[in-house]
């Protein structure tokens, strides 16, 4: 009985703490490409999908992606950052059919995530006006879920966001 209403405790003082915590969108407009094209498109062999008859993935290559990230209204505060892949996506049927990965440079975390997800990159104190940082990105998309109209290309916008608990 002790252990389950410490258990209990512990869950309501996470629900009670999320219920202040404050989430915004990060305004990355600063950052130095605004839309960023794959570099490499190929099948699950490694050979360019436009080449191919027959595919049962897709994986994007970006390379390093800039991230220019301004945060100067939140300095001094307890952060955390998260990676958006929005939810909705054009084409995409399901949304575990994206898989989308990233390496942080020297801030930013890495790491996986779906269409719908936000995972965390970052978490401290915010001690400048901005937060720069470069993610070697890749996305794999399960091409039986994706339907796209003739001459539709694939694409989306991720984002960051910032919570502060206050």
């Amino acid at each position: 009985m002790t252990k389950n209403f410490v258990g209990l405790s512990f869950a309501f003082l996470l629900l009670i703490e999320s219920a202040f915590a404050q989430i915004y969108r990060l305004d990355d407009s600063s950052s130095a490409q605004g839309r960023v094209e794959a570099r490499y498109v190929t099948n699950e062999f490694g050979a360019p999908l436009a080449e191919t008859n027959s595919a049962d993935f897709m994986f994007l290559k970006f390379g390093l992606v800039q991230y220019r990230l301004a945060t100067s209204a939140y300095k001094g505060q307890k952060a955390k950052i998260y990676y958006v892949i929005p939810l909705f996506i054009e084409g995409l049927q399901n949304p575990r059919a994206l898989t989308v990965r990233w390496k942080g440079n020297r801030l930013l975390a890495d790491g996986t995530g779906h269409a719908g997800e936000r995972q965390l990159v970052w978490s401290g104190i915010v001690t400048e006006d901005w937060m720069q940082d470069e993610m070697d990105l890749e996305m794999q998309v399960e091409l039986a879920q994706l339907r796209l109209r003739e001459g539709q290309r694939f694409g989306f916008e991720s984002y960051f966001e910032i919570e502060i608990n206050e």
